[in-house]
């Protein structure tokens, strides 16, 4: 009697606590999980061998990990807008290592250790392009011929033009939540009210001083702000402690580097035209209920890329939610296998 009765507390607790994220988190319930987060210690999450590759003059950080002397294939890892290398979930990782890849990733320019574009104006911008040779910088650093590209966001449309203009290096690609042309008139536009939601999150706490529960607390709304129907209880812990460790042992966080990677994605257009002419093993995976990037942006990808493989997630948001890490996993692992 007495298991039942913790289950069914657990599960009402757990039931509150998901509807407390989606709709109008406690401020009081945040601050107690940064207090928790707080008192235990931060771990690296930085492990395998890092360096700087260079794309003319732009300096771009990377990190390669494997766990073999002799790799079937490589996997390279592009990021979304404004997040850095560490934001990729440890549990893919793991899986695609212990499958026997080498994995690389990197702060895309603007975030991380990579190089911030100080002078970064509307009239000295950059693009798409030039975000995709800084991914193939880190390659020929690396000496890599051919690798795998898996991107979510607007890494997904960086390994577009990886697989565009330079379709014999890449062994597959998979394109996760993202888009062939985000400013399209026709498409479906994001949620209004969530954007409206990080409006006001960004505009709260920009005159604000900015100690550090300030800035965990802003990032905890704003991570919360993409998730699906099917939201489940995520590692809080963790993803507290990885804003943490990009404060305190990294570079911190570039306050411009959102707006300067929607820049690039919007003077970068449409690749609706080339999307065509791609031959890559592609494989498309997208949330139903995905408020930033809807899902029909895939579904134009998939009526574009010949021979692509679409798999809607029902209930996903635009984010790596516990709930969905397994399913993505098993999808894109036996996708990276065939064609290594």
């Amino acid at each position: 009697m007495l298991i039942l009765i913790i289950i069914v507390t657990s599960l009402i607790l757990g039931f509150y606590i998901n509807n407390l994220l989606k709709d109008d988190i406690s401020d009081s319930y945040i601050n107690k999980l940064i207090s928790i987060a707080k008192s235990k210690p931060i771990p690296n999450f930085i492990k395998g061998k890092t360096g700087f590759a260079k794309n003319s003059d732009v300096k771009i950080f990377y990190e390669v990990i494997t766990l073999v002397n002799n790799p079937k294939a490589t996997v390279l890892l592009i990021n979304g807008a404004a997040e850095s290398l560490i934001q990729w979930p440890d549990q893919m990782i793991r899986n695609i290592l212990k499958n026997d890849f080498r994995v690389i990733r990197f702060d895309n320019r603007g975030v991380g250790e990579s190089d911030w574009i100080k002078n970064w104006s509307r009239s000295n911008d950059y693009n798409l392009e030039e975000m995709a040779r800084d991914a193939l910088a880190v390659t020929n650093q690396l000496m890599i011929e051919k690798f795998h590209v898996i991107g979510y966001s607007t890494g997904g449309m960086i390994g577009q033009i990886l697989a565009i203009n330079h379709p014999k290096k890449i062994l597959s690609l998979t394109n996760l939540m993202s888009s062939g042309f985000l400013f399209d008139p026709k498409a479906e536009k994001p949620d209004s009210k969530k954007i409206g939601m990080l409006r006001k999150l960004i505009f709260s706490y920009k005159n604000k001083e900015r100690d550090i529960d300030k800035v965990l607390k802003l990032y905890f709304k704003i991570d919360h702000l993409w998730v699906g129907s099917e939201n489940h209880m995520s590692d809080f812990t963790k993803q507290i402690h990885k804003t943490i460790y990009e404060i305190k042992f990294r570079k911190g966080f570039n306050k411009k580097a959102f707006t300067q990677h929607r820049r690039a994605i919007k003077n970068s257009g449409s690749r609706y035209k080339k999307l065509k002419i791609i031959k890559v093993p592609t494989l498309l995976i997208h949330g139903t209920d995905d408020p930033l990037v809807k899902a029909s942006h895939s579904v134009k990808l998939a009526s574009l890329i010949h021979g692509s493989k679409l798999i809607l997630l029902k209930g996903m948001g635009h984010d790596f939610n516990k709930n969905f890490k397994n399913r993505i996993n098993s999808i894109i692992l036996p996708h990276i296998l065939q064609y290594s």
